[in-house]
């Protein structure tokens, strides 16, 4: 959300050579490995998924560094001033965080990251002081959460140092059913379909991306009289009073995944928005007419 340096199959814009002196600062976790762990035998399934709590500042995750394989429920909490959010990125081919450290020490700006480089979605930013959460279902293997959002000067977060390796090891449980949703969300290239309206009060969304390429959804509470045009100008440029109220949920996910993100509204004029760039022009997908205005009555 709220940044030209989202991801779009991995926006360019990740080689930007800040990542280096920031993401080197950060410590490899221990269990990375190219080899990981072998599952224990499966015990009983438990009735929800595990929640892990991500805790966001300015400019840093806390955040475990290993946790199991399955269907999880990912928890941001952001105690600083400034908008965070959790993307995922998962290294495919038996790569790992430091392997995605060192990649970037060699990369030109402008240059495509390297092809073993996805991303897998993840919490999208609650307004500071806030906490929101998705539920969705991650495979092993070694990742990286990043934050794309920049500050007022311009820099993604990621290029002070907001980046932290995770490795996801498989289960030595059941695996867990997914979250139960009475409202689905399917995004295209470039728009939403919104089944069936929403309505004040609790919910679950299935979110599904049926593009052709990454999208988010950015969830915001519009302020009386603004619109999503200006929510994402403001987002591309954030001087000032913000005209909508941000609500999380989710950063980029790629085609075919599925998220699922609980809800609690009141009645009043909201938006989705995408601002991840596209992958013909660069433009963000807003520009594109993925921008919904929504009323919650």
């Amino acid at each position: 959300m709220f940044s030209r340096v989202t991801l779009s199959r991995i926006t360019p814009l990740l080689a930007v050579s800040g990542l280096l002196a920031c993401a080197s600062t950060e410590k490899a976790p221990a269990a990375d490995s190219t080899a990981l762990p072998a599952a224990a035998s499966a015990s009983p399934a438990v009735a929800e998924p595990p929640v892990i709590t991500i805790v966001a500042s300015d400019f840093k995750y806390e955040a475990p560094d290993t946790i199991s394989a399955g269907m999880v429920t990912l928890k941001l909490v952001n105690k600083g001033p400034e908008l965070h959010h959790v993307q995922l990125l998962r290294f495919t081919g038996g790569k790992t965080y430091a392997d995605f450290q060192a990649g970037m020490k060699d990369m030109k700006p402008g240059a495509p990251p390297p092809p073993w480089v996805e991303s897998v979605g993840g919490p999208n930013t609650p307004v500071p002081g806030g906490e929101m959460q998705i539920t969705e279902d991650l495979p092993a293997g070694n990742y990286a959460m990043i934050c794309f959002i920049p500050s007022a000067d311009h820099m993604p977060h990621f290029t002070k140092g907001m980046v932290k390796g995770l490795t996801v090891i498989p289960a030595t449980t059941a695996s867990v059913a997914a979250p139960t949703a009475d409202i689905r969300v399917s995004m295209t290239d470039y728009a939403w379909e919104v089944t069936p309206a929403i309505t004040p009060g609790k919910h679950i969304i299935r979110l599904e991306n049926l593009a052709s390429q990454d999208h988010e959804m950015f969830i915001v509470r519009l302020e009386k009289g603004k619109t999503p045009l200006q929510v994402a100008q403001w987002g591309e440029n954030p001087v000032g009073p913000p005209p909508g109220i941000p609500l999380g949920g989710t950063s980029g996910m790629p085609k075919g995944a599925v998220i699922y993100v609980p809800i609690d509204l009141t009645a009043g004029e909201y938006a989705f928005l995408c601002f991840i760039p596209d992958i013909k022009d660069g433009k963000p997908h807003y520009v594109h007419g993925m921008l919904k205005a929504f009323t919650v009555t």
